[in-house]
This record gives structure tokens, sequence and C-alpha cells, in this order.
């Protein structure tokens, strides 16, 4: 079982949510520590479908640069809006190979 599916676990509902899996696939990425993960994850309610997420960034703001760059990308495409590109530059090259990856899932 993949970190995705032990997150999403019976709503597969997700899968067919660009927006929610977006924000699935980005917590589930490897630059997150099992501890981040678990941060971030407990202001996700699937159930409801609520993000709440100033609780989200306010959290973050323990997490290394790159985890919370990919949280504030997660938010702009969850919202629909325009992510800060300029900020991809600052992750490593596979938090930039990863983050390319959801904003083209996001899209299409």
């Amino acid at each position: 079982m993949t970190t995705f599916q032990y997150l999403i676990g019976p709503h597969l509902w997700i899968k067919r949510s660009p927006e929610w899996n977006a924000v699935m696939e980005a917590v589930a990425l490897p630059l997150f520590s099992d501890h981040e993960r678990s941060q971030v994850m407990q202001w996700i309610d699937l159930e409801s479908r609520t993000i709440n997420w100033d609780a989200i960034h306010q959290a973050a703001r323990q997490f290394g640069p790159q985890s919370r760059i990919v949280l504030r990308i997660a938010h702009a495409l969850f919202n629909g809006g325009d992510c800060q590109l300029a900020e991809i530059g600052e992750l490593s090259s596979a938090g930039r190979s990863a983050v390319i990856l959801l904003i083209g899932q996001r899209y299409r």
C-alpha cells in the first residue's frame, strides 16, 4: 500500500477530484516526515471534506522550508489559484519534479 492509498483509505472520491487529489498527493510526498504528515492530516477531514488551511500553515511553521513551500502550493492548487512558481526554484530537484507533477495532475 502506498502512502497516498493509506492516507485516502476508503475515500476513493479523492481520485476524481483534482483539487483534493493534489492535496493528498502532496501530503504523501516523501519529503514529509511521518510526524509532519500526521500534523497535517489532523486538519484534513475527509469525512466532511474540509481542510483547515490556517491550522496546517500554523503547524508547518515547525517544518522545513521545502515542506512549507509544498503546502503553500497544495493550498493554491486546492483553491484553484495560481501557484507562486518562483518558489519552485527553492525546492530540491526531487521537490521540483514532484510539484510539477502535482500541478500537471491538478490541471489535467
